[in-house]
């Protein structure tokens, strides 16, 4: 009996300890992220300038972020929605979920002439930045939904597109705040709001554009739960502190910087930087319509399934 009643306390004994042990995690531990220069990293730059265990890599363009997908390489990976369910439906070893939405639309047209509808692009050229990213799958979305025939040319990243309009080789683009109100200060162009027109033909005005994204295997990481949380809480400053997010957001990303603080103050309100609690019932939506105007591909064909969310 006595012995029976040894192993049973060792048993519990060791039941305790790796209760223990599965609880702990180490909250030093070093956070790799990778994040989109511009409105995403506006998001979260408090979260990256005020943490000690934060290390971000800052990228423009669609390439890096593709590459971190695919090579599992960091711990949070920010990026276009659209991007990370396209991936996830190719690949059944994809390493991450989505945690949550945190830009929900700030593209615009951007010209040197009015724009009064989508319908008066039908036979001219608009240049646009990320073939296959948001901004793309929402013109093209919208020049079918409207039976227009609109020439679409790609350059990789944002600052491209501003630079080919500001330079004269391009009439219409499609820009982004915060580069659009940089661009805007020094020159008058005709901008056009394509959240709207999103409006206008879906009746949603959110558009599920970046979100942060976590490897599975780190969902119960403290250290990694600790920084989404700040990550949520930067996002929620564009709302209740956008003063002191610009302050972070210069100190943390140099194209940012560029733009420069006084600018950021005045677009932050246009970059729809939220944090929606009903995101996936937005994003399957969002993607229904894309795969219902036959542009499915963009998003993997086919709306990702439950596995897909955090």
């Amino acid at each position: 009996m006595k012995k029976n009643f040894k192993l049973i306390y060792i048993f519990i004994i060791l039941l305790f300890t790796l209760a223990i042990t599965g609880c702990v995690d180490d909250s030093s531990k070093k956070v790799s992220i990778i994040v989109p220069t511009g409105t995403p990293s506006l998001g979260v730059a408090s979260a990256i300038n005020n943490s000690s265990i934060v290390e971000v890599n800052i990228v423009s363009g669609s390439d890096p972020l593709v590459a971190a997908f695919t090579n599992g390489s960091y711990d949070i990976v920010v990026a276009p929605v659209n991007l990370g369910a396209k991936l996830y439906n190719a690949n059944a070893n994809f390493e991450y979920v989505l945690y949550k939405t945190i830009v929900w639309g700030n593209y615009y047209l951007v010209a040197n002439e009015e724009i009064l509808s989508i319908e008066s692009l039908d036979g001219k050229k608009v240049l646009v930045f990320g073939k296959n990213s948001t901004p793309d799958v929402v013109l093209q979305t919208l020049a079918i939904a409207k039976g227009i025939d609109v020439e679409f040319e790609y350059v990789n990243d944002v600052s491209t597109a501003n630079s080919y309009l500001l330079t004269g080789k391009a009439d219409i683009i499609v820009s982004a705040e915060p580069s659009l109100t940089k661009i805007s200060s020094n020159k008058s162009f005709y901008t056009f709001d394509l959240q709207q027109a999103w409006k206008d033909l879906t009746g949603s005005y959110s558009l599920p554009q970046a979100g942060i994204f976590v490897k599975k295997s780190l969902k119960n990481n403290q250290a990694v739960l600790n920084v989404l949380n700040k990550m949520k809480q930067s996002v929620d400053m564009a709302t209740t502190n956008p003063n002191e997010l610009v302050k972070d957001a210069v100190s943390v990303d140099s194209n940012l910087a560029t733009i420069g603080q006084d600018t950021l103050e005045k677009a932050i309100g246009n970059c729809n930087l939220r944090v929606e609690e009903n995101d996936q019932e937005a994003i399957e939506f969002y993607f229904k319509k894309v795969i219902a105007l036959g542009i499915g591909v963009t998003v993997g064909g086919k709306l990702p399934d439950e596995a897909f969310y955090y």
